[in-house]
């Protein structure tokens, strides 16, 4: 996670390493997780392997302090590669269309 900081990293498992940690499990191996202070903030509740992640991530301190002010992608690809992105928050204000905010401007300035 602490990589991921400049560029956003990848990790290769073998095939052996996934099925290995549940052997029961049939397919659907691919997920996508994303977590901010420690919680999810996507739908995880089909993965059995972002939900094992989520709880590792989540007894570590580490792990917790990158969180607390970044969100970070866990994307687990059908090819047994995690992609790990980190993302800063930023209090962002949407931009309005033009021909909306010049109806601001003149509603203020009027």
């Amino acid at each position: 996670m602490i990589d991921s900081d400049g560029s956003p990293q990848q990790y290769k498992f073998s095939v052996h390493e996934v099925k290995a940690a549940n052997p029961k499990l049939k397919g659907g191996f691919t997920f996508t997780l994303k977590v901010h202070k420690g919680k999810a903030v996507n739908d995880i509740r089909t993965s059995l392997i972002a939900k094992d992640l989520l709880h590792v991530l989540q007894q570590s301190g580490k792990a917790a302090e990158l969180t607390e002010s970044s969100t970070y992608e866990f994307k687990f690809d059908r090819h047994f590669v995690l992609h790990v992105t980190k993302t800063d928050i930023a209090l962002e204000v949407p931009e309005l269309p033009d021909d909306q905010q010049s109806t601001i401007t003149e509603q203020t300035a009027g």
